[in-house]
Parts: C-alpha cells; structure tokens; sequence
C-alpha cells in the first residue's frame, strides 16, 4: 500500500502502527500550525492583546490573520479527509464497516449541541469572573450546569474512549477479514 492509498484511499486495512503515526503527524503539525501562528500574527501583537495595548479582534482582523485563516481551513479539510481515510481503513482492520464512524466521529459531536447551547452563559460567568479579578473581588460562585450538559458531555467522554480502545489499543483481525488481508500477516 502506498503512502497516498494510505492517506487518500477508504479501502484496506491498516495496523495500529499507522493509525499512531496519523496522530502523531497531526500533533506535530498542531504545534507547527501554533508558531506559523505567533510567526504570521506576530507574537509582539500577542503579547500587546493580553496586556490590553490592542484587541484580540484587531488582530484577527488584520490581512495576515485572514490569510493564515483561509490556509488553516484547506490544511483542516485535508487532515479531515486524511483522518477519515484512516479511521476507515482502520475499522476494517477490526472487521468494522466505515459506517462506525458515525458512532466515533459524529456522535460525540452532536453530544457537544447542549454543551454549545450552555456555552453563553459560561462566557458570560467567565466575563464575571474576571471583572471580579480586576476589581480585586471574591469570584461569583460556578453556576450549575444543567443535568443534559453533563450527561451529553459523559456519553461523549465514553464513546470517545471506547473509539480510543478500538482504533489504538485493539488488534486487528488476525488473518483475512471482509475487507482484505491482514497488514500484520508474515511478521510473526
């Protein structure tokens, strides 16, 4: 298997090994997009946003912001696709069809809707907080999140665990499967 069948392509099975090296590549390249970042944006702009000489959204509207924008956005829709060719590949390492992407992927990102919904009025009790820092004043008390927040956000925590087990820390199919031989076969 080539290296763009095992980036680009949804057929075949592939080892843990791989699947790690995807992570890892997608790691490195989160650390490399953060210093493009400071190198872009400039981290003297930086600096001056957190010690309030300009706004954070001035810098995000400057030219340069915009462009390292629309350049994160291609690199992001390239590593989606990348993942999800070898989360396909992957399942069926484990006999899995690709439709259990729905379950790994989608699912604990529609779980996330409620925690979205809840999300304003965690802004606005950080925006509290911290005119109460400024005003050297005790912080307000956490507000109580409701019931579906935390439950939408335990049922993602599960099922992000269970894909971890299942695409990282399982064997694959030894031998043959349904979705071609197995990637680990001659290597006793």
């Amino acid at each position: 298997m080539g290296l763009g069948h095992y980036l680009f392509g949804f057929s075949g099975r592939i080892n843990r090994a791989k699947q790690w090296a995807v992570l890892l590549v997608a790691f490195v390249n989160f650390i490399l997009i953060g210093v493009a970042f400071a190198v872009t944006i400039g981290g003297a702009a930086i600096v001056d946003a957190i010690n309030h000489k300009t706004t954070f959204a001035a810098i995000v509207a400057s030219p340069q912001a915009k462009q390292f924008g629309i350049a994160l956005c291609v690199l992001y829709v390239l590593m989606l696709y990348v993942t999800l060719a070898v989360m396909t590949k992957r399942l069926h390492d484990r006999n899995k069809s690709a439709w259990w992407i729905l379950i790994f992927f989608v699912l604990p990102l529609a779980l996330q809707i409620p925690v979205l919904m809840a999300l304003p009025a965690m802004l606005a009790h950080l925006g509290e907080v911290m005119r109460a820092a400024q005003n050297h004043l005790p912080p307000p008390p956490q507000p109580f999140e409701p019931p579906v927040v935390l439950i939408a956000r335990g049922a993602a925590t599960i099922i992000n665990l269970w894909a971890f087990v299942e695409l990282y820390i399982l064997r694959g199919t030894v031998g043959d499967n349904r979705f071609g031989p197995d990637p680990l076969a001659g290597r006793g």
